[in-house]
This record gives C-alpha cells, sequence and structure tokens, in this order.
C-alpha cells in the first residue's frame, strides 16, 4: 500500500495508545477524548485490514498483528521524523516568520481574530513572512510538536482536552448544529424522541475536533477514510449536507448563507447543538523568537 498523511497520522495515533496501554491513558498525551482516539483507531484497522486491539472487560492489549504493526510504526515514524530534521536545515528559514496552523472554515467566523491579528503583526513587521497552514485538529497538534507551528487555533469541543505539554490561550465560542436539505428524511419530524431515532439511522458527518457531538446514545456514522475522500472537515460535512445524503455538523456561521437561500436546513435547534471552545495554543518546551513570542502576547489581549 502506498502511505499517505492519513495513514501517517492514525499511526502516530495508534504508537501513542500502545505506548500509553490503552485508549483512556493515551487521552492526555493525544489531547482528545477517548471516543476519538477509538475512532481513529477503527480508520486504522480498516485501512489494515487487521484487528489491532482488544479492548474490553479484561483491557487493553495488542493483537498478534498488532504487536507486529507497532513494531513497523515506531521504525517508519522514527525515520520520517529523522527525515524531517535533516531536511529542515538545509533551506535557511527566513529572518522574520511567524507560522500558524488553523483547522477548516474558521475565516468565515465574524468572532475569529486571526485577520486583526496578521494586520497588526505586519504593521509591526512590514516584511514579515505570514504563514498558515490548514490542518484537522491533531495535526495542528502535530504540527505544533514537531515545532513547524509557532500557534496553532483549534477548537475544544465535548471530553476533548488540552494536552499538558501546550499553553493555551481562550479566544472565543463556536456554535455548531445539525443542518440538512428540506427534503431529508429527518425534515418535519416534531416529536423528540422520533426525530432521535430518525438520526440514529442517518448518516452524519461531523467535523474533526468533534466525535460523537450530540449524546452518549446517538452516535454518528462518520466518514469511512479508506474511501478516499477527505473526512471530517466542515467543507465536506456540508457539501453531503447539500447533496441530502446526510445530516452535516456544521459551525452556524458558515451554514448561514445556505440557510438563507433555503439549502439547508438546522434541526431542533434547542436539542441539538455543540459549543466549540477555539484555543491559541503553544508548545511549552518551544523556545519561541521575539515575533512569536510577541504575536502570543498579542492573541493574551485578544
Amino acid at each position: 500500500m502506498k502511505l499517505s498523511d492519513i495513514d501517517l497520522r492514525l499511526l502516530r495515533v495508534f504508537q501513542a495508545v500502545a505506548e500509553a496501554g490503552g485508549f483512556a491513558k493515551a487521552q492526555g498525551n493525544l489531547g482528545i477524548s477517548q471516543p476519538a482516539i477509538s475512532a481513529q483507531i477503527a480508520k486504522l484497522e480498516d485501512r489494515l485490514g487487521l484487528r489491532l486491539a482488544d479492548r474490553g472487560p479484561q483491557g487493553f492489549s495488542l493483537t498478534t498483528e498488532g504487536v507486529l504493526v507497532l513494531q513497523e510504526a515506531n521504525r517508519l515514524l522514527a525515520s520520517v521524523d529523522e527525515s524531517a530534521d535533516r531536511l529542515r536545515v538545509i533551506g535557511k528559514a527566513p529572518t522574520k516568520r511567524i507560522r500558524f496552523g488553523v483547522v477548516d472554515c474558521m475565516v468565515t467566523d465574524p468572532n475569529n481574530p486571526l485577520v486583526d491579528h496578521i494586520r497588526t503583526l505586519k504593521h509591526a513587521h512590514a516584511d514579515l513572512k505570514i504563514q498558515i497552514g490548514i490542518y484537522d485538529f491533531l495535526d495542528c497538534l502535530t504540527e505544533l510538536r514537531a515545532e513547524q507551528l509557532d500557534i496553532a487555533i483549534v477548537g475544544i469541543a465535548g471530553n476533548e482536552t488540552i494536552p499538558s505539554d501546550l499553553e493555551a490561550i481562550s479566544l472565543y465560542q463556536e456554535t455548531s448544529g445539525l443542518y440538512c436539505t428540506p427534503d431529508h428524511e429527518c425534515v418535519g419530524i416534531d416529536n423528540p424522541e422520533a426525530l432521535k431515532a430518525a438520526l440514529a439511522e442517518a448518516e452524519i458527518s461531523a467535523h474533526s475536533f468533534v466525535f460523537n457531538p450530540i449524546d452518549q446514545d446517538l452516535d454518528p456514522k462518520l466518514l469511512d477514510q479508506s474511501k478516499g475522500l477527505a473526512q471530517d472537515t466542515i467543507e465536506l460535512s456540508t457539501y453531503l449536507a447539500l447533496s441530502g445524503t446526510h445530516v452535516g455538523l456544521i459551525p452556524n456561521h458558515y451554514a448561514q448563507n445556505w440557510v438563507e437561500a433555503g439549502q439547508l436546513i438546522r434541526l431542533a435547534p434547542s436539542d441539538y447543538a455543540i459549543v466549540s471552545q477555539f484555543h491559541a495554543l503553544r508548545l511549552l518546551s518551544a523556545k519561541p523568537d521575539g515575533i512569536a513570542d510577541s504575536a502570543w502576547r498579542q492573541l493574551k489581549t485578544t
């Protein structure tokens, strides 16, 4: 099989779970909830066609295949990291540079302070090079830890927590709801229990920092990355919702234009909503240069 960025990310999650000795124990290191970790491992198992771990009343343990996959993953990821270190020293970094990582579709949120933040930085440093990478939640953390980002801005929802190796600044909140087309089978159901039952049978697509977004009884059928689709982005969830095939968990600010055009309807706003708290993150062990540190202090005043 040919490796992709998705595979490398899933292998890093598997490595972290195996090293920690279980899903719950890996939560602190990965910064995502146990259901999110379980979903990532399930995707890796599907991509490889193997069961990697047994999890149940007897506790967590790697299968025979899981042990072999972990050995290969350790070798592969160590080689990737070593190559990345060598690549970094080939070119000389610009003297003035700030590197941000963000999750997708943040730019449409009027509460997002990053645009004004960049404007202020450029006024202070006319020759500053601004780099912004669009990543999913886990990749933002990975890039921070690899010191490829100075600051990441991500949403934290539900049971997700900020890992202990990161410093955080709380910035703003974003509310998401369930959206579908007017002709979707879930539209027009007034009874809360009947709607919950219909949603349980529907296909639901949610963005990358939300797994199990509604409640413990309603488990979204997230898309399978092995199908070749860019999974778990807000934009993909919106495509699927607009197609009429899925219910999408979409930020309200992002869905607004399609709601006003009559293409999307929000389902039971008082019952189905999730608030994501957006934070700026940086690595505690990093030694930021003057510009990166100034940018961080400026965000604290936002």
